[in-house]
């Protein structure tokens, strides 16, 4: 079973972290929330979600991916905390999928892992030197990005296809009438 690493620090956008974890869940993926700090996060909107262990907890190598939920704080956070970027390195340089969604591609280029094509909300491009798409989804090698709380059911919909497969992926939007 696969399993994904899904840093929320406070800030985070809710409609985006809850839709990637309840659809990688529903995939049987196997689904981990760090809180970066502390246990219990508190989103952008006032909904607070409690983490199963800390970012200072976690280990890259009990991971295939990494998935960056958006929000402007949550992505200021993830782009300031050190254990997160060398997270966020370590996959990287192991070839595991990592993905960012809304404001949160700052960070991976904060780690200096976008160097192809990708997306983010906009007018978050500006400062990430590489090729901006202006697409709901942009896959770039192991590197997913997306870019709002409007795409965040095709967001994980693409790392579902990738870590499992697309039949489950097709599976799962038919369940959820999508």
């Amino acid at each position: 079973m696969k399993k994904v690493l899904i840093p929320l620090a406070n800030g985070f956008e809710e409609i985006e972290a809850v839709t990637i974890i309840d659809i990688l869940r529903r995939a049987g993926v196997q689904t981990e929330i760090a809180g970066v700090g502390r246990y219990e996060v508190l989103g952008a909107h006032g909904i607070a979600i409690g983490a199963e262990i800390t970012m200072e907890d976690a280990s890259t190598n009990d991971y295939d991916a990494l998935v960056l939920a958006g929000g402007h704080e949550n992505a200021m956070t993830l782009s300031g905390d050190q254990i997160t970027q060398d997270f966020i390195v370590k996959m990287n340089k192991d070839q595991k999928l990592v993905a960012a969604i809304c404001a949160s591609p700052i960070a991976l280029a904060q780690a200096g892992v976008i160097k192809g094509d990708f997306t983010c909300y906009a007018g978050y491009e500006g400062g990430i030197e590489a090729n901006y798409k202006n697409e709901r989804v942009v896959e770039s090698g192991n590197i997913i990005t997306s870019q709002g709380p409007g795409t965040a059911a095709e967001f994980s919909f693409a790392i579902v296809s990738r870590l499992v497969d697309l039949e489950t992926a097709e599976r799962v939007k038919k369940s959820m009438y999508y």
